[in-house]
């Protein structure tokens, strides 16, 4: 640890207790940024209706976190029985998505706009000494920004996603709001004295956009914490998936960005051209699946094949994950230039890993970790014909085939303590003076 303790204010509009890549990436960085010589100030939106975890509370006790206390929260749902309520929650939820759609940035900037004054005499007296703001929401970047702006100090802006120099929106835009994204991200560019992305292809991608911004960029990916997520051989997952199925785990939730088409579209390529592989396959997957998705499994008769699990927290993944013979990997095709932040806790254990992915990217860390093989989405036919070879083999009681490499290289380049070393040489860099 470094003599002198430095400040950093991390603009995170989602952390911990969120269970969302939004809010595990900072969260991440908060717990080892100390070792690195700086005490993070966490500025997020209050999130009263959870709690955290008996872990989480011991690894943020020495975190100050400062709350944005909102009347409004739409990151989660209630759902009524009523008829009536239905109807008035439809008429509602299509007011809001629309006003929504037509918001530059995304909602939560009426919510900080609104705040501000009262915020910034709060982070002012915390006197830190660089800023760190991550998005999405952008938001974020936008809060970052100011706040750097307002108090002069160095800005570091944290893409998680692509936002403008994407293929695919996070969600609907309108002509107005768009324009003013793209007017609100080059002035967060332009103003940042650091950019980081979590690819190297969606780098690449903003720097032939944006030209001279090459020198002050970095690419910092996701990770996984042994930290977090503990090794406690004891810990057991309460289901018990069945050990003559392949079961194969997709730690997440079926929807828009990480879809069930491509492999549904190979199940029923499976189910076609060899019938008896398909009696043993089982897919697994936390959360119920969005309609769409939902849809095209129901249309392929393969409801008997999807089982949906309630979610877990970071810290019980491991049994989970260590209970597959397959690990799933999936995103929108489209997403071309992102890696599914899946990836990192897949890299935490050893089971084979199967991605159904676009970007070359992915399939590189894969190969380079020994942990599995990557096939593209559109190819259905190789997906099906491996989903087979994996399936024939658990019925015939043939490990080798869905085990993972022998003598598997060291992965702690991908551990979140690594990644936040990198992330505090960029604040040494931006916060030693000449």
């Amino acid at each position: 640890m470094k003599d002198v303790m430095k400040t950093v204010l991390m603009v995170a509009p989602y952390f911990i207790p969120r269970r969302r890549v939004g809010a595990l990436r900072p969260f991440k960085f908060a717990i080892h940024l100390q070792k690195f010589g700086y005490q993070p100030v966490v500025l997020t939106i209050g999130n009263p209706g959870s709690m955290l975890t008996r872990k989480e509370k011991d690894l943020l006790q020495k975190i100050t976190i400062v709350e944005i206390n909102t009347p409004f929260d739409r990151t989660g749902s209630i759902i009524s029985n009523s008829d009536k309520s239905v109807k008035k929650n439809s008429l509602s939820d299509y007011m809001i998505n629309w006003i929504d759609k037509q918001t530059p940035l995304d909602a939560w900037i009426y919510l900080f706009k609104a705040k501000y004054n009262s915020i910034y005499p709060v982070i002012k007296k915390k006197e830190p000494d660089i800023i760190w703001a991550t998005g999405d929401p952008w938001s974020g970047l936008w809060l970052g920004e100011k706040i750097a702006r307002d108090l002069k100090k160095p800005f570091v802006a944290d893409f998680r996603d692509p936002w403008t120099v994407s293929n695919i929106n996070l969600r609907a835009r309108s002509a107005f709001s768009s324009k003013w994204d793209k007017k609100v991200e080059k002035r967060i560019i332009t103003a940042a004295d650091r950019i980081i992305f979590t690819s190297e292809m969606t780098r690449n991608k903003y720097c032939q956009y944006y030209h001279d911004i090459t020198s002050k960029t970095e690419t910092i990916y996701n990770s996984f914490d042994n930290t977090i997520i503990g090794s406690n051989p004891e810990r057991k997952w309460n289901v018990k998936p069945d050990p003559k199925k392949l079961n194969i785990i997709f730690f997440g939730r079926f929807r828009r960005l990480s879809p069930a088409k491509p492999v549904t579209d190979a199940l029923i390529r499976v189910k076609s051209t060899y019938p008896e592989a398909l009696n043993y396959i089982r897919i697994h997957s936390f959360g119920k699946p969005d309609p769409v998705c939902a849809n095209h499994i129901n249309k392929a008769d393969l409801n008997h094949i999807f089982i949906f699990h309630e979610p877990v927290v970071p810290e019980e993944m491991v049994p989970v994950l260590k209970s597959a013979d397959i690990l799933l990997l999936s995103t929108n095709a489209d997403r071309e230039d992102v890696i599914p932040a899946k990836l990192w806790d897949y890299l935490s254990v050893e089971v084979s890993i199967f991605s159904i992915v676009s970007n070359p990217e992915v399939g590189e860390i894969i190969m380079r970790s020994k942990a599995g093989i990557q096939v593209h989405p559109e190819n259905t036919a190789e997906i099906a014909e491996i989903l087979i070879s994996y399936a024939m083999a658990k019925k015939n009681n043939e490990p080798s085939l869905l085990s993972v490499e022998k003598d598997i290289p060291d992965r702690g380049i991908y551990e979140s303590e690594y990644t936040t070393r990198k992330l505090a040489a960029i604040f040494d860099d931006l916060t030693t003076d000449a």
